[in-house]
């Protein structure tokens, strides 16, 4: 590709595929402009204004609260902690059919299905599955009954691609895949998802339509036991949201646990009736700070599992503990190794620590 094509084909290298990948936040549309959480500063919380604006017209960012902008490339560069150049090769792999076309044809990222739709695809996508032994002893270990276990509809992700190919088909016939998140289209254009080494976790929503889909690997990859599944990166593919589950919070809720595992959560919900948000792999302080300032929760406990947490959460609950501390809610940290720790008559107590200590992470 010479110089002036490279050019071409930055220009066309969208702001909006870029956050959508990067998953960021956009709450707001306005033309050509949208506004999204800032991913370096997070939310302003006291005007509650998002305060990053994606240009898609020049491919632009600029947030007017830290000062951080440039162009759709430098914005991925610096959320991955890459090169600007080992960036632009990562983004014509997603966004671009062939690096040899003058003509740039820019790969579409599908709109992610209405979440009625996303229920119906994933129910029956998981009704022809099952939980293989290994992963039901799993769960049991932990502290899950047989009932929670049925009723959280947990499934081990099929192993043989041919079992992946045919369930795909037979999905294809009845739905639309495009825009549903984990799915994607091969070369021969039939349906299809990866194989992954674990089972999946269906997420939830307030009304019981499941949101998306969680994998809890059988070993951890990149640091992490749980991904998304999705498909951003593949033909005719949709990317997924970072979705959060809430749990048996009602109006009179004033105290609630968070936790950055789904299995952790439906444990507390199930097991211990307690009020509980579970997460994965957040950016920032604005998604907790949706779920709960409409509500009368005050008290908010973290449980970090340590050493298995995320590398990310760290970086994650001094945000949150940065914008809520200010804001008046009482907030605790609780460490656990195993996920029994939770059954412990004095684990959870009404003392909470508002010193937390913020890291350079911060």
């Amino acid at each position: 590709m010479n110089y002036l094509d490279e050019q071409e084909v930055k220009k066309h290298i969208s702001i909006l595929n870029v956050a959508y990948q990067l998953c960021l936040e956009i709450v707001d549309e306005r033309g050509t402009e949208y506004k999204a959480i800032c991913p370096f500063c997070g939310y302003n919380k006291n005007s509650k204004v998002s305060t990053l604006s994606l240009n898609s017209k020049n491919n632009k960012y600029h947030c007017v609260r830290c000062g951080a902008g440039g162009y759709s490339i430098g914005l991925y560069a610096r959320m991955k902690k890459i090169s600007n150049q080992e960036a632009y090769k990562e983004l014509l792999d997603r966004e671009c059919y062939s690096q040899n076309k003058v003509a740039v044809e820019i790969s579409p990222i599908n709109l992610l299905a209405d979440i009625q739709l996303r229920d119906r695809v994933y129910r029956d996508l998981l009704d022809m599955l099952k939980l293989e032994g290994q992963h039901r002893n799993y769960l049991r270990r932990i502290g899950l009954l047989d009932s929670s276990i049925e009723d959280n509809l947990y499934r081990t992700v099929p192993k043989k691609y041919i079992k992946r190919r045919l369930i795909s088909n037979i999905l294809s016939k009845k739905y639309d895949l495009a825009g549903i998140p984990g799915f994607f289209q091969e070369e021969d254009f039939n349906w299809c998802f990866n194989k992954y080494n674990g089972f999946f976790i269906p997420v939830f929503d307030d009304n019981g339509y499941i949101q998306g889909l969680s994998v809890h690997l059988d070993q951890s990859f990149n640091n992490t036991e749980d991904i998304w599944f999705s498909s951003n990166n593949k033909i005719n593919g949709t990317a997924t949201k970072n979705y959060i589950m809430k749990s048996n919070i009602t109006s009179n809720t004033t105290s609630a646990i968070l936790t950055d595992n789904f299995i952790l959560g439906n444990l507390i919900k199930d097991s211990l009736n307690m009020p509980v948000i579970s997460f994965q792999n957040i950016s920032n302080s604005y998604m907790i700070l949706k779920e709960i300032e409409n509500t009368n929760i005050k008290n908010i406990t973290f449980i970090i599992r340590i050493p298995n947490c995320n590398n990310n959460l760290d970086y994650i609950i001094n945000r949150i503990f940065r914008d809520l501390l200010p804001l008046g809610y009482n907030l605790d940290t609780k460490c656990i190794s195993n996920f029994n720790e939770i059954f412990d008559l004095d684990f959870f107590d009404e003392t909470f620590n508002v010193n937390y200590t913020l890291k350079s992470s911060a």
